[in-house]
């Protein structure tokens, strides 16, 4: 018996539900019309066929209860991009919920519930205005008989209009003319969440990244990307290189290797890293030669806690070291474990997943443990919290270092975040007792959240309690004292020891507080935090007690921490490998953000609008060389990182 036919009176709730959804979606995350909301509507009709094209073959009941689910999966997934946004910083995908990740975000759900907007509720509205047009509506409904045919012919018409749609993403005139990657890009390999979601949409990017979880085949890029001419007009000044200052580098084996490879992929790693440009030595390099170093990355470090009165250590390393104003802490999927791990290995992470958890097991050498290392150095690093959320034991190891956690150190983890100040003592009577030594800690105190009073802050409310600030604000100086104190222990017992001129310390942040009033950061810190993308200008700070102090303002990020000490400390390194640059050559530096976003001295470029705020004189030829320069690395460190490279380069 041939079965009732209701397609069409499927197929308008099911398109104006989905696409009021991507509209209050668009609306709330970017902006409501641009161009890429043609492609959007072309995207959503097109899931709109294909899903009531499926549940006419369903009777009525049950293929209203289909689309009803469907469409309010969509507003639950749309609702969590958003307040993820809100709440981290960047949007998400399924594939930072893989290996073990589902421990670092549940330990936060409660907090992020409570950070979501009233507004973004608004998503739930279409959805409830479908299901009861599908109650109450009944008696528009008609139902016709229909034959194979006509359905064979409806079928060929969904996919005929799919394939359509799919087709739209070689029109041009649809992208932006500064899109860092092109739709098309972005559909295959969405790994740019902000501009893929803005282009896509949330339905169609929820597909796409299910499909991408299963997907690493690597895409190759030109390697000829760097020897694009900028012009003429915005070119610095001829810089004569000194001879001294030239660092050679032997490329036989390299180039022997190359000719042997199968690989397409692997040999474009090979070609394009090679083909990169060998950064100079220059007047800073071996200032720290042969002294030990101590590389502290401070939770949730904001230059609102740098304070004269209430953290006098910090504020002397910040004016009597270097001073970075122009440092960025680009926050990644894993906010604190990629900042980690940009500053160890200055590889761009993988933004569809958690990089420290899916790629622990890859060969990193040339992390910065495996470069002290090679100059006959001790390293170790140390956290005072267990490996509930990133495996530090493994991941370290595999990057040429000894891990302690707070098991190994003895740190009670059974209430408040740990002291800072008990850590640094513990930590410094491990690594005291090398003779030569690189050392990194990872402090935890400062840890959101700032809503109850710990322990921590109990300690040091005294302090901080008549401050002219909100009370979560004082919170978090409160436990920026306990901060404080450990490194004031530290400077003590550095020159106890004797050894406080020949040691330098490093400091960086892993991300700006969160869950804290960014208003309230605003109000103490020296810049306009509400500008371009100053949110994530963070302190970076290099210390030593015979260094003359200074303020450098030369773009940076997490990404030049690494070259730049390596060039300090003259270690024997190959520059190419990197992303990041040593601040102190002449070469361009580039802030990258996840989005595609990026800041360098000359400009700020905003990926999900496609705009940019130029600092001195430029061209939009300017912007889509940095553009495709930027492209570039995120696809090379994403081959580098599924192909596990430097295990095959250095086998």
């Amino acid at each position: 018996m041939k079965k009732k036919y209701y397609f069409s009176k499927l197929l308008i709730p099911t398109f104006f539900c989905l696409l009021a959804i991507e509209l209050i979606f668009k609306g709330i995350s970017f902006n409501f019309f641009d161009i890429s909301l043609v492609r959007i509507i072309l995207f959503t009709f097109s899931s709109s066929l294909i899903l009531s094209y499926i549940a006419s073959f369903f009777k009525p009941l049950v293929a209203k209860i289909m689309i009803s689910v469907f469409n309010f999966i969509i507003a639950i997934y749309s609702l969590i991009q958003i307040a993820f946004k809100e709440f981290m910083g960047n949007f998400m995908s399924f594939g930072m919920l893989q290996d073990g990740d589902v421990n670092r975000i549940s330990g936060e759900v409660s907090t992020f519930i409570r950070s979501i907007e009233l507004k973004n509720f608004l998503l739930f509205i279409p959805v409830i205005l479908m299901i009861l047009w599908f109650i109450f509506g009944k008696k528009f409904i008609s139902y016709e008989r229909i034959n194979w045919k006509k359905r064979t012919l409806l079928g060929l018409f969904v996919i005929l209009f799919y394939i359509s749609s799919i087709f739209s993403l070689n029109i041009k005139k649809l992208d932006d003319p500064l899109q860092i990657k092109s739709t098309k890009e972005l559909y295959f390999n969405p790994n740019l969440f902000d501009l893929s979601l803005k282009n896509l949409g949330s339905t169609r990017f929820l597909i796409r990244d299910i499909i991408n979880l299963f997907n690493d085949d690597g895409t190759v890029v030109d390697i000829n990307h760097e020897d694009e001419d900028i012009d003429e007009d915005i070119e610095d000044e001829p810089v004569v290189i000194v001879p001294d200052y030239e660092r050679h580098i032997d490329d036989t084996k390299w180039n022997e290797m190359i000719d042997k490879e199968k690989n397409s992929v692997i040999k474009n790693l090979h070609e394009f890293y090679q083909s990169r440009t060998i950064t100079n030595k220059n007047e800073y390099t071996g200032l720290f030669k042969d002294k030990n170093l101590i590389l502290i990355m401070v939770e949730a470090f904001d230059m609102s806690v740098i304070d004269k009165e209430i953290t006098p250590t910090l504020y002397k390393l910040s004016k009597e070291g270097w001073y970075f104003d122009n440092y960025y802490a680009p926050k990644f999927s894993c906010t604190t474990g990629e900042s980690e791990f940009i500053a160890l290995t200055s590889i761009i992470p993988s933004n569809s997943v958690c990089t420290p958890h899916t790629y622990v097991n890859n060969d990193y050498k040339t992390s910065i443990f495996n470069l002290f290392n090679k100059s006959g150095y001790t390293s170790t690093s140390y956290h005072s919290w267990t490996d509930q959320y990133y495996p530090r034991t493994k991941l370290h190891k595999n990057m040429g270092s000894t891990f302690y956690n707070a098991n190994k150190l003895n740190i009670n983890t059974s209430g408040a975040w740990p002291s800072d100040n008990e850590f640094i003592e513990k930590a410094y009577n491990v690594f005291s007792k090398n003779d030569k030594y690189f050392s990194f800690l990872i402090t935890v105190t400062m840890h959101f959240s700032y809503d109850f009073d710990d322990v921590n802050v109990r300690r040091n409310w005294s302090k901080v309690k008549n401050v002219d600030a909100s009370i979560p604000m004082r919170r978090y100086l409160a436990k920026a004292i306990e901060l404080d104190k450990g490194l004031e222990n530290l400077l003590n017992n550095l020159e106890e020891d004797g050894t406080l001129d020949d040691t330098v310390i490093v400091l960086f942040g892993d991300h700006h507080p969160y869950n804290l009033s960014f208003s309230e950061l605003a109000k103490r810190s020296s810049v306009d935090r509400y500008k371009d993308l100053n949110e994530d200008l963070m302190p970076f700070i290099i210390y030593n007690s015979e260094m003359k102090p200074m303020t450098i303002s030369k773009t940076a990020s997490t990404f030049d921490i690494l070259p730049t000490l390596a060039n300090l400390f003259d270690l024997e390194y190959d520059p190419r490998y990197y992303t990041g640059t040593d601040v102190f050559s002449d070469e361009e530096t580039i802030a990258i953000f996840p989005n595609g976003s990026w800041v360098t001295d000359k400009a700020v470029y905003f990926s999900s609008t496609g705009k940019y705020k130029s600092k001195e004189e430029i061209t939009d030829k300017y912007i889509k060389t940095i553009n495709k320069q930027v492209s570039n690395w995120f696809t090379i460190s994403q081959n580098t990182l599924n192909k596990d490279y430097f295990k095959h380069r250095f086998k």
